[in-house]
């Protein structure tokens, strides 16, 4: 769904000076100084990783050069073992929004903070491409502390490997064309949720657009209730406008809005998620689902 650039070089810029980064598209480089900041040492599995500290209204900013792409690996700051987190992490370029990663975590076993009792979560990752010229990234946390480990790397000949997911229920399902992409989307309405089936454990990602009919102008919300079976896993409410790039094929009297993404984690086993439009009443959206593919390799 986001913008690819094309392969070049990248630079980091770290206490004022320009840092050439050369390195391949398969390279992650990890950015373990910026202006300001004291790092975190935190051992994962053994091995020393170095982390930054984001406070809810306290961003981090991040100075990189593009095109490139900057990999954002989190873990929430636990009040204890037991708690589960839900959490915000906001990536925004002067002002406007890159990336938004909605997730929750629990306590990880695996990781500690030399000579600290903090108790740290489990890692989430989200990945963010960098457009040409030189950026002040902001990173801006909600719902908890958390510490981020951020790696950098030329730009993507394509996206991060995932699967999008068929609905075993839905109203019925539009293109989304943009750029030279066309992308399957789900409708929802309320009352008739898309339903879907994933196995577990994975993270799933639910990215909607809101549809613009002819009379809607300006900024328009809408709510979403992501269920498993009885359970509710998550509401979430949008504030959103009309896309300027993305049409839908076919259907000449709606335009999408900008898409909005949330992130959940599925536990182990066969599940059935439920996506129900809870306003506008009288509204309508769209909905594509999609899981990681499985990847390989040790903890950050």
């Amino acid at each position: 769904m986001k913008r690819q650039a094309a392969r070049r070089p990248i630079a980091i810029f770290a206490f004022g000076l320009l840092i050439p980064a050369a390195v391949s598209a398969s390279k992650w480089d990890a950015i373990e100084q910026l202006p300001g900041q004291t790092p975190v040492s935190v051992s994962v599995e053994g091995n020393s990783r170095v982390y930054f500290r984001i406070a809810p209204g306290h961003p981090l900013s991040v100075p990189i050069d593009g095109p490139s792409r900057l990999r954002v690996v989190t873990r929430a700051e636990l009040p204890d073992r037991a708690a589960v987190v839900s959490y915000t992490l906001t990536v925004s370029d002067a002002g406007h929004e890159l990336e938004r990663n909605v997730t929750e975590s629990s306590a990880s076993d695996r990781v500690s903070i030399p000579g600290r009792r903090a108790i740290l979560g489990k890692s989430r990752r989200m990945s963010v491409e960098v457009p040409a010229g030189h950026h002040a990234l902001s990173l801006a946390a909600t719902g908890a502390p958390v510490l981020v480990r951020l790696q950098r790397a030329a730009p993507a000949a394509g996206e991060e490997p995932t699967v999008s997911l068929t609905p075993i229920e839905a109203v019925r399902s539009v293109l989304v064309t943009e750029g030279e992409k066309t992308i399957p989307y789900y409708t929802v309405v309320p009352g008739k949720p898309v339903r879907l089936r994933v196995v577990g454990p994975t993270t799933l990602d639910v990215i909607s657009r809101l549809d613009f009919g002819p009379t809607m102008r300006g900024i328009q919300s809408y709510r979403l209730r992501i269920s498993d079976g009885s359970a509710t896993l998550r509401q979430v409410q949008y504030q959103t406008t009309k896309a300027t790039t993305a049409s839908y094929r076919g259907v000449p009297d709606r335009l999408p809005s900008k898409f909005d993404r949330v992130r959940l984690v599925i536990p182990q086993g066969l599940h059935t998620i439920a996506v129900d439009l809870l306003l506008p009443l009288n509204g309508t959206a769209q909905l594509h689902a999609r899981i990681p593919q499985p990847t390989v390799g040790g903890e950050e």
